[in-house]
């Protein structure tokens, strides 16, 4: 079983409920930019199927699944955290180099990466 993080378009808002009912997210990026700047975070991750990215090391183990809009713009990312100790630092680092930020579904809220970046 994986915890999911999803990666996108969201407000500067401290909380999920505080993320107005009206808000439509945008894309995040081109595939390709999206693509250089995930590798640049995570060298060892092998492009797959086009769409998905596998990071596997010693203390990471993450699958992203990258959603289109349409041909070549990024709507969000989902990492998918299958385990390792730095598996979330890594998705901080990432959120980091994207300028992003990111729902949750562990705790139904926002991921927290502050706390998290300094560990990758």
């Amino acid at each position: 079983m994986s915890w999911d993080i999803f990666i996108q378009d969201l407000p500067p808002v401290p909380r999920v409920e505080d993320i107005p009912r009206d808000f439509k997210p945008r894309p995040i990026g081109d595939r390709a930019g999206i693509i250089a700047r995930i590798l640049k975070v995570l060298p060892m991750a092998e492009r797959q199927d086009g769409d998905w990215l596998f990071a596997k090391g010693d203390d990471i183990d993450l699958s992203l699944q990258i959603h289109m809009e349409d041909e070549t713009l990024v709507r969000y990312i989902v990492v998918h955290v299958e385990g390792g100790e730095q598996s979330a630092t890594a998705v901080a680092a990432l959120l980091r180099e994207l300028g992003l930020r990111a729902m949750d579904t562990a705790t139904g809220d926002l991921f927290d990466a502050a706390t998290l970046e300094e560990g990758l």
